[in-house]
């Protein structure tokens, strides 16, 4: 059975994992996401260096490429990041890295277009399209699959939903301006805020998170004010992107969601209550089967090994 090295890049964690064609996940790794490009790249090297040492299960081929998938803009080339505000990985050419070290030709697609493809041909809307594919994370992730393929844009910059405007002056947000979806709505602006506003974490957490901040809002409205204003920014966003796409699904997932579950529903109710109904009447709205594991499909998809 043949196989891929693997690669998911997140603001907050990276996974790696050994990948077959039949989707099994082998001597997966998860690690901290460094905070500078020189760690950043050695880290690289290392994991990926400790996959190919694994051992293989019966049966599986060793790996002939690596598939990454990884927060920001990538090169038109699927080399290399230009742009990721949650990433210290700008202008290191990952896929000559890989090639020099590993011997294994290295393809990079953004994570939101990975899990947008992985959904596409393996999830719950399985051949739905247009699909629309929505990732609350660290940030926000979003894949547009159009006619079987991930939409691009003109210079392969397209989706970076999380950086465009919701409030002007507003927030501030991890790339740096102020007001975007992403400050209001991104699992890491979430917690920072409530780390400001509202000090210790509720009895039962060490740290805030997104279901921290979900525990503590019963008794604190500082609390549920945050909690208000993720679920204003993400029922906009969504109930634009269908107005404007007019997708015949939308997937949703990432830790936000699996912090406040119950942001999905209202995710929902929103876009159904706000869009025309010739955009609603047969719009599905379904959970991601993958969740992480779909960006590694999706990695592994842009690869080509397995078709």
């Amino acid at each position: 059975m043949k196989t891929v090295l693997t690669g998911d890049l997140g603001g907050t964690k990276c996974r790696f994992a050994l990948l077959a064609e039949d989707l099994s996940v082998h001597a997966a790794r998860k690690v901290d996401t460094p905070e500078d490009r020189a760690t950043f790249a050695k880290m690289l090297d290392e994991e990926f260096g400790a996959l190919l040492e694994s051992d293989l299960p019966d049966g599986w081929e060793p790996p002939t490429a690596i598939g990454i998938g990884t927060a920001g803009v990538i090169t038109e080339d699927a080399r290399s990041v230009v742009y990721a505000p949650n990433l210290h990985l700008a202008g290191v050419d990952v896929a000559a890295r890989m090639l020099a070290k590993h011997g294994l030709e290295t393809t990079l697609i953004n994570d939101g277009r990975a899990s947008a493809l992985g959904e596409y041909r393996h999830g719950f809307a399985k051949g739905k399209d247009p699909l629309l594919v929505l990732f609350y994370g660290t940030g926000i992730g979003i894949g547009l699959v159009v006619d079987g393929k991930p939409y691009g844009g003109a210079t392969n910059a397209a989706g970076e939903i999380g950086h465009v405007l919701h409030l002007p002056d507003g927030r501030v947000c991890p790339c740096g301006r102020r007001g975007c979806y992403e400050a209001y709505c991104g699992g890491r602006p979430m917690v920072e805020r409530a780390a400001v506003e509202l000090g210790d974490p509720p009895d039962g957490f060490a740290r805030w998170t997104v279901g921290a901040i979900v525990s503590a809002a019963g008794d604190d409205e500082a609390a549920q004010a945050i909690l208000d204003d993720a679920e204003v920014a993400a029922g906009s966003m969504v109930q634009s992107l269908c107005t404007l796409l007019n997708p015949g699904a939308v997937v949703l997932g990432g830790g936000v969601l699996q912090g406040w579950p119950d942001l999905r529903q209202r995710i929902e109710e929103r876009v159904r209550s706000w869009c025309a109904g010739i955009i609603t009447e047969e719009l599905e709205f379904v959970a991601s089967k993958g969740e992480s594991d779909a960006i590694l499909w999706g990695a592994a998809a842009a690869t080509g090994v397995f078709q």
